[in-house]
């Protein structure tokens, strides 16, 4: 009688001793204890990946999009720089003098992109790069005092305000005031350097470089706690830029929720701030790594380097 070798596999599992990975010999379905450049759909058929197409030769990075302008990052000999790329991968030159190896990030609201590097700042408007905006508080007369946005490292926008982190804290801007900090009140300080910030419905997901959690919305700001999720931190740069609808995933989560990879494995963070650690039964990720993560319809591709 004739056994299939391999006909499908149920995914990747580097944990389990690969003598003692999972198989069927009567269907030939399979765990994999390695898998290169391959893809597996949802019946199990194991498929050679797409491959890739070359648009520009360049040391680029810092590539970024959500539902509207795309922008991406070039080192050059002596700085680095912006770019607007077009819908046919052609490049408009939008800022540069930027330091040289510093990664940017985006945060698009409305039609204005917020970009920062932890050195420059600004906003850029139909592909124009302006300085970050400057505000004047305006009301009754108060003892507090207001301070210009931080040039921080990372960005997010969640209930009106903009999240700068800084080093070790995230700083919170007044509201629709993204030039307005009240620096002795709206923050978060944290035991080591941010690494995410990453809003959803409820409130904002937070790493820094020992832990990750979860502040939830309050009516006041300052009834928002932070409230440790899980002793790993997230890997940098890791976060999708969409939210997610996983409601008829495995995991049924409602809402639309926040996915990044961490120590522990590729992370869901609920709406409602319940984090799943999805690959912890079956993958060992890198430690201290940096990520990148894309969602397509109900598949998501994780890199960790």
């Amino acid at each position: 009688m004739l056994y299939p070798l391999l006909t499908g596999s149920t995914g990747l599992n580097n944990i389990v001793d690969p003598v003692r990975l999972k198989y069927d010999a009567d269907t030939g379905v399979a765990e994999l204890a390695e898998a290169v450049n391959v893809d597996i759909d949802n019946t199990g058929r194991v498929s050679r990946r797409a491959g890739q197409e070359t648009v520009s030769i360049g040391a680029y990075h810092s590539l970024f999009c959500d539902k509207a302008d795309c922008f991406v990052v070039e080192d050059r000999a002596a700085d680095a720089a912006i770019f607007k790329v077009a819908t046919d991968f052609t490049l408009s030159g939008v800022r540069s003098g930027l330091t040289k190896g510093a990664r940017v990030s985006f945060c698009q609201i409305g039609g204005k992109t917020y970009y920062a590097n932890g050195y420059q700042n600004g906003v850029i408007e139909a592909g124009i790069s302006s300085p970050w905006p400057s505000s004047t508080y305006v009301g009754p007369d108060t003892s507090r005092s207001y301070s210009p946005a931080p040039v921080g490292t990372h960005l997010a926008f969640f209930s009106g305000c903009m999240w700068i982190a800084k080093d070790n804290v995230v700083w919170v801007s007044e509201p629709w005031a993204f030039g307005l900090f009240d620096m002795a009140r709206r923050f978060f300080q944290f035991g080591s350097n941010v690494t995410m910030i990453k809003p959803v419905a409820g409130g904002v997901w937070v790493s820094d470089e020992e832990k990750t959690g979860f502040v939830a919305a309050g009516e006041k700001f300052e009834q928002a706690q932070f409230v440790k999720k899980l002793n790993f931190p997230a890997h940098e740069w890791s976060e999708n830029i969409e939210l997610v609808d996983l409601s008829q995933s495995v995991f049924q989560v409602q809402g639309l929720s926040a996915v990044w990879s961490c120590d522990a494995g590729l992370c869901i963070g609920s709406p409602d701030g319940q984090l799943i650690v999805t690959t912890e039964k079956k993958l060992i990720y890198p430690k201290g790594a940096q990520g990148a993560t894309l969602v397509d319809k109900n598949k998501a591709i994780n890199t960790v380097y």
